[in-house]
């Protein structure tokens, strides 16, 4: 039997209301029933002998309340319900039903269990042993070593004695081994796992069962220094691709600079005291949210990485197409009957298009652009596009374009 239609609903904490939406298959008439159930926690749409139910986001004040429906022989249908004063709080997205504040990034230091085993999420072949590493610890952000000029009002001089050539300047090789400048970065520590919003990373000796290539698998070697040795000098790459040695999945990219293997957080599985595994969806909300706070810039431009190899689980790559990204809201709560998992799901709201990879690059090299620029393999790229216009179907007919964009939600 054909379904009587979908219900979508969205917390406005700002607000304090939920915004309800009702999409019908047919014409409403007058079977079409919409009423929140006593509790004030649900709803439920009945139609030509059909029924419906949705779980909202929050409690509304409404309970046992049908809604009124102001015109018939139509099949979009909206309201807005203001939420039951007793069971919101401003800043507590899931309450009372979750009882749980916005959460942190998935798979933070904190989040990470020490000693726990790092392993390929395809195969479970394991790549870093258990009890290998005793100590998680976060990465600071993209910017940190040119943020080090803003933090302190002077350089430090190494101890107000060492200084460089006659003309008085401080010594910058000094200043660059101690965190100031741009040439500063982060070096891969035996036994010490590092945590960022979308990788792992690791020492070389702490890992195991992972292949290198400098392209696809095919050319593949388990030691990284022969394929450094077959380069004429100079022209050693910057980063080596990262297989599982099992199942042959690209796992993530060794970093010549900081002699490290980084792993992406969604190709690989590990312990944690919350029990997440985190997809590319939730990195990449991560990543946006992280921008916006350390930016204020709202649009970014996810421009796809060459990859060697792809899942299978994953759509077909492009290195042709970058996708351009609108965050219009980065704490939203929605509830959707149409989805495959129910509930209600914490995400952000924005408009996204795709455009040509060279116009892109024209976008960044100009000086007016105001777009980050965020880069991710092709076949998650692909993978965050499909999700996006799986979510665009979620929402009304009517709330699903905006000029040249379409709306989607980035599952947080």
């Amino acid at each position: 039997m054909a379904s009587c239609g979908s219900i979508y609903a969205e917390l406005l904490s700002n607000i304090r209301q939920i915004s309800l939406a009702v999409s019908l298959h047919s014409p409403s008439d007058a079977s079409t029933q919409v009423a929140v159930t006593a509790d004030g926690c649900s709803v439920e749409l009945r139609h030509r002998g059909e029924t419906r139910h949705l779980v909202l986001p929050a409690k509304v004040a409404l309970g046992g309340t049908v809604l009124p429906i102001q015109k018939q022989n139509v099949q979009s249908l909206s309201w807005r319900l203001p939420l039951d004063p007793t069971g919101f709080s401003p800043g507590l997205v899931f309450r009372p039903r979750d009882g749980g504040e916005q959460r942190p990034p998935s798979w933070s230091a904190a989040d990470l269990l020490p000693g726990s085993e790092v392993s390929c999420r395809h195969c479970g072949a394991a790549v870093v042993s258990k009890g290998a590493l005793t100590v998680w610890k976060d990465l600071p952000s993209e910017n940190w070593a040119e943020m080090m000029e803003f933090w302190h009002c002077h350089k430090p001089s190494d101890g107000g004695h060492h200084h460089a050539e006659s003309n008085g300047q401080t010594d910058e090789k000094s200043l660059a081994s101690r965190g100031y400048g741009a040439s500063s970065h982060i070096s891969a520590q035996k036994s010490i796992g590092f945590a960022d919003l979308t990788t792992l990373l690791f020492a070389e000796e702490d890992c195991q069962s992972i292949t290198f290539s400098p392209s696809g698998y095919e050319s593949r070697s388990a030691d990284r220094h022969a394929l450094a040795e077959t380069d004429t000098p100079g022209s050693q790459p910057r980063s080596l691709n990262v297989f599982c040695s099992s199942c042959r999945t690209q796992l993530g990219f060794f970093n010549f600079r900081a002699a490290a293997v980084t792993l992406l957080k969604w190709q690989i599985s590990c312990q944690s005291v919350s029990g997440s595994a985190p997809g590319i969806s939730e990195c990449l909300a991560a990543t946006l949210i992280s921008i916006i706070a350390r930016s204020a810039s709202s649009k970014s431009l996810i421009m796809p990485i060459s990859e060697s190899t792809t899942s299978s689980d994953d759509p077909q790559p492009s290195m042709d197409n970058a996708l351009h990204i609108w965050v219009l809201n980065s704490g939203i709560v929605y509830s959707s009957s149409a989805a495959a998992a129910g509930g209600s799901t914490p995400a952000i709201k924005l408009l996204y298009r795709l455009i040509r990879r060279e116009e892109a690059e024209r976008m960044l090299e100009t000086l007016t652009c105001d777009a980050q620029e965020v880069s991710l393999p092709a076949g998650a790229l692909g993978r965050v596009i499909q999700s996006l216009d799986e979510s665009n179907r979620l929402l009304p007919a009517s709330e699903r374009l905006f000029k040249e964009w379409k709306v989607g939600l980035l599952k947080k």
